[in-house]
């Protein structure tokens, strides 16, 4: 079981650091003279708004997933990782294998 949580454990701290990365990413300032701007012409800049507000949405997921993680990491220290938030039930080991930072089960997590 002391292994099982050591993995657990690893896999959620790679997973957090990649989403902070990706994080960190989209968070930086443009580079200067990156063409980065809204043209004369109708239409010039539209792609950049569109890139830029998918980013934000993607951000979003990100901000949450990372708050999913860091929760999953507080249950493995206090032990009591693989039981729902709600109700107490045990996650099913699929759900967890699949994405390990749930910290509700399939019935309360509709």
């Amino acid at each position: 079981m002391a292994t099982q949580n050591t993995d657990t454990e690893r896999l959620l701290r790679d997973r957090l650091a990649e989403v902070q990365a990706r994080i960190a990413e989209l968070a930086k300032a443009p580079e200067p003279g990156s063409g980065i701007g809204f043209g004369k012409r109708i239409g010039d800049g539209t792609s950049e708004a569109i890139s830029r507000r998918n980013d934000i949405g993607v951000g979003n997921s990100l901000v949450v997933t990372e708050e999913k993680l860091t929760r999953a990491l507080a249950k493995l220290a206090e032990g009591s990782y693989g039981r729902c938030d709600q109700c107490g039930d045990p996650i099913a080991p699929g759900r967890l294998q699949v994405a390990p930072e749930s910290a509700l089960c399939i019935d309360c997590a509709r």
